[in-house]
């Protein structure tokens, strides 16, 4: 197995000395007398510092409202708590009446809207559909009926997951996934972990926690912690701005690799978040490493939980680990704009075209590049190496790999088989025969011929379309290999 090339690390230097840090060692949400669940605390420090709309998902009794309620009562801010799958709109923006000038006014109750400094939505997976689209304007845009809430700074919201097939998981029926826009208007998206997930300590922790509250100190150490945060913020945005939007742009592509579609929204929120987080830790430690804050800020950034989309943590772990291992290369490196380069074919030449680039990350670059291309564009591929003289470049078992590659096209090949009439080889044969039959011979039409056969006789083409396809990628991929000479600088 070929050993995939390093990113390079580069040491960044800050524009200008970071404040001190917080002296509170103990986390802010066990100040808040919750246990366990500290590890939400940049996240849920961020949302605040930036009243970003928050959504916290996870198991019935996890400590969700709970943590919110405490935090506004320790912010001693004015909030409100509707239960999603009971309000009723006129709960949230009291009972219409017409006054004396036939104008629609509102008449207010304890409970509505009006004034609220923090709204916050419980079970909001179980509101009806209607219900959702109410609320849609509230969360997105702080307003309800086209009126600005002004007071409104917090969209805060909770739920349970959403019913999975998953034996292992917990079933909640009425938890119904969220609408995808609903779901992608809450910036930040935390699993609140489950308490069995905890360790023995922390567990007989929790059982004996006292229903007490919150330390007295906490109030004024959230508002310390959330003044700070918003004062590193512009240092951390100025500082990252364009290493973050650099990992949110591969990760994005990376994403979409995998079969997970972000949208431009949620990818500007991705960044948003990720400055908020890293202000957020550096708040309470200055030595907190950005990649890190990468993580967090991503983990916690996705819709899928809440829409009730499926992919995994590893695999958007590992996503995250390659997006940062190429953000983070240095913009001298010749292997940043390398690893930065999404088309396998463009890789290559600017690899071949880079100096001082050792062999070895070369090789790695070329075997990468044939292994994800399609067969016609990996044998245009490697024909040119070969016939370029690039392949004297690499390690003896690469250059023998793109040999045995250019061996299709550049040999003739002989197939000797009985087939059974309209079967789907017969049909395969005749679509190659039909393609190639009746054309001038020429060294292209003699080595697509090669290749059609020799991929035939290895049952590389299952059906008559792949014949096409073939071919198609075969002459792109040579014309791509023109212009990228011209695109990277590099003489074939």
């Amino acid at each position: 197995m070929v050993k995939k090339p390093t990113a390079r690390k580069t040491a960044a230097t800050p524009p200008q000395t970071l404040p001190a840090p917080s002296a509170a060692t103990r986390g802010l949400i066990s100040r808040l007398g919750l246990i366990g669940l500290d590890s939400l605390e940049p996240v849920v420090l961020a949302s605040i510092a930036t009243r970003s709309p928050l959504l916290l998902i996870g198991p019935h009794g996890s400590g969700k409202s709970l943590l919110l309620e405490r935090l506004a009562l320790a912010l001693d801010l004015r909030w409100r708590h509707y239960n999603a799958a009971l309000v009723n709109f006129d709960d949230l923006v009291g009972y219409p009446l017409p006054d004396e000038h036939g104008q629609l006014r509102f008449v207010q109750t304890p409970a509505s809207i009006w004034g609220a400094q923090v709204v916050f939505i419980d079970e909001i997976s179980r509101a009806r559909l209607d219900v959702q689209n109410r609320l849609f304007p509230i969360i997105h845009e702080r307003r309800v009926q086209g009126l600005l809430l002004s007071d409104l700074e917090h969209r805060w919201a909770a739920m349970n997951p959403p019913a999975s097939d998953d034996e292992d998981e917990a079933v909640y029926a009425g938890s119904q996934p969220l609408d995808l826009a609903l779901a992608d208007r809450f910036a930040l998206q935390v699993n609140v972990p489950d308490w069995r997930t905890f360790s023995e300590a922390h567990q007989e922790a929790v059982i004996r926690a006292p229903e007490g509250g919150a330390d007295p100190l906490a109030a004024v150490l959230w508002l310390t912690a959330i003044a700070h945060t918003r004062e590193l913020l512009p240092m951390v945005q100025a500082q990252w701005a364009a290493a973050i939007a650099r990992y949110v742009r591969i990760l994005a592509a990376l994403l979409g690799e995998a079969g997970a579609q972000i949208s431009a929204r949620r990818a500007g929120m991705l960044a948003g978040n990720l400055a908020a987080v890293h202000a957020a830790r550096l708040s309470r430690d200055a030595q907190a490493a950005i990649g890190d804050s990468a993580w967090i800020a991503t983990l916690n950034s996705m819709p899928f939980a809440a829409a009730g989309q499926k992919f995994d943590d590893t695999r958007l772990l590992a996503c995250h680990r390659e997006a940062w291992r190429q953000a983070a290369a240095s913009a001298e490196d010749p292997m940043s704009r390398i690893l930065a380069e999404r088309d396998p074919v463009v890789r290559v030449k600017l690899a071949l075209a880079a100096t001082g680039l050792p062999d070895g990350e070369l090789t790695s670059i070329v075997t990468d590049a044939l292994s994800a291309s399609g067969d016609g564009a990996r044998h245009a591929l490697a024909e040119w190496l070969f016939e370029s003289g690039a392949v004297e470049r690499l390690s003896v078992v690469a250059a023998d790999a793109v040999g045995e590659v250019y061996r299709d096209v550049a040999c003739v090949q002989e197939v000797c088989e009985n087939v059974r009439p309209n079967s789907p080889r017969h049909r395969v044969w005749k679509r190659l025969q039909q393609r190639l039959g009746g054309q001038p011979e020429t060294a292209t039409t003699e080595r697509q011929c090669n290749l059609l056969t020799a991929l035939f006789a290895a049952d590389r083409l299952g059906a008559e379309d792949d014949v096409d396809a073939v071919l198609q990628r075969y002459a792109a991929t040579q014309t791509h290999l023109g212009s990228a000479t011209a695109a990277a600088g590099v003489s074939a």
